[in-house]
């Protein structure tokens, strides 16, 4: 299980893992790869060798209402980690927009998550770039920094039990034809 004050080494110790199975699968062809594989890694991800627990937590949206990680259970969460001045973040926004717009029907979700900003601040950025995805702030940059997010846009996804199945660092063309068709049929499974 992944923990807090861990969380950031052991995705770390993941990823050397995914990179170290994937030498080995190459030499043996044994090793079966899940069926989302192929779509999260044209995007970027990498796939972690096996889906990762993640601890619970509650984050606050810019109008002072929370949510738990907990309540996203049944769902795809996209867990995006930005802030307001990184502009590959702003960069994929519109497409991250996107893909909520033809997605949040399905058993799919964003939480976007502003890392070390003031509430007012994201709030104000929102308002002004006209977002509709779920958006949260983490002021002091806690959960960001329990993630792992030591550069911006890091983003994962979680499967509907809310374990880790991939992570990526840098921006994606969420927006793609073939991204929204692939999350749509990952959201329906």
């Amino acid at each position: 299980m992944l923990v807090a004050y861990s969380r950031t080494h052991r995705l770390l110790l993941i990823v050397a893992l995914v990179l170290f199975s994937s030498m080995l699968s190459a030499e043996s062809g044994t090793q079966a790869k899940p069926w989302y594989s192929d779509g999260l890694e044209k995007l970027g991800f990498t796939v972690f060798p096996k889906p990762q627990a993640v601890d619970d937590f509650t984050v606050r949206a810019v109008d002072g209402s929370s949510t738990r990680l907990s309540g996203q259970k049944g769902k795809i969460v996209l867990l995006n980690f930005w802030a307001t001045w990184c502009p590959p973040c702003r960069a994929e926004m519109p497409a991250i927009e996107k893909l909520w717009a033809k997605t949040k029907d399905k058993a799919f979700t964003v939480m976007g998550i502003s890392v070390g900003e003031e509430p007012g601040t994201v709030k104000d950025f929102i308002a002004r770039e006209k977002y509709t995805y779920p958006l949260f702030v983490d002021p002091s940059g806690a959960l960001g920094s329990a993630f792992g997010a030591r550069s911006i846009p890091t983003t994962y996804v979680l499967d509907k039990t809310g374990q880790a199945i991939a992570g990526k660092i840098g921006g994606a063309p969420y927006d793609s034809a073939e991204a929204i068709a692939f999350f749509a049929e990952l959201a329906s499974r």
